[in-house]
């Protein structure tokens, strides 16, 4: 799981113009789809100026030593670091630059449909809560 949060947001927000703020958003968080489909990981929610991403890892016994485990691991370190590139590429202005901070952890979680107004795919558990943490 990887979570990243834009730093400074409530006072970003309080100093730009809404659709501004909005705008450089979604510009970002645009580069982040392409990069997480590219990647395939997968996109879990974007909450407010959180961005949450997952890739699942095999279950089965010596998970550890697999492949496709390193393959998953690079994949979302590599997203990590092409994340950071963009947000301190984001101008806001006057020299100012945007930041991010960013969890990573592999854990275990549950995962599936909650709600029945607006039923949305979510993970709970120690992973997810971890990187939170870190973040």
């Amino acid at each position: 799981v990887l979570e990243l949060d834009l730093c400074n947001f409530t006072t970003l927000s309080q100093g730009m113009d809404p659709i501004e703020l909005a705008n450089m958003i979604h510009r970002v968080f645009s580069k982040f789809d392409l990069i997480v489909q590219d990647k395939g990981l997968f996109k879990m929610d974007t909450v407010g100026d959180a961005y949450i991403v997952s890739g699942w890892l095999p279950q089965e016994k010596g998970w550890r030593l697999k492949k496709e485990t390193k393959q998953i691991c690079h994949s979302m370190l590599d997203l990590a670091r092409s994340m950071l590139t963009i947000v301190q590429e984001q101008s806001l202005g006057e020299n100012s630059t945007l930041s991010c901070r960013i969890g990573v952890s592999i854990g275990m979680v549950a995962s599936g449909i909650l709600g029945k107004i607006q039923s949305r795919f979510h993970i709970i558990g120690q992973a997810l809560k971890e990187a939170e943490q870190l973040e």
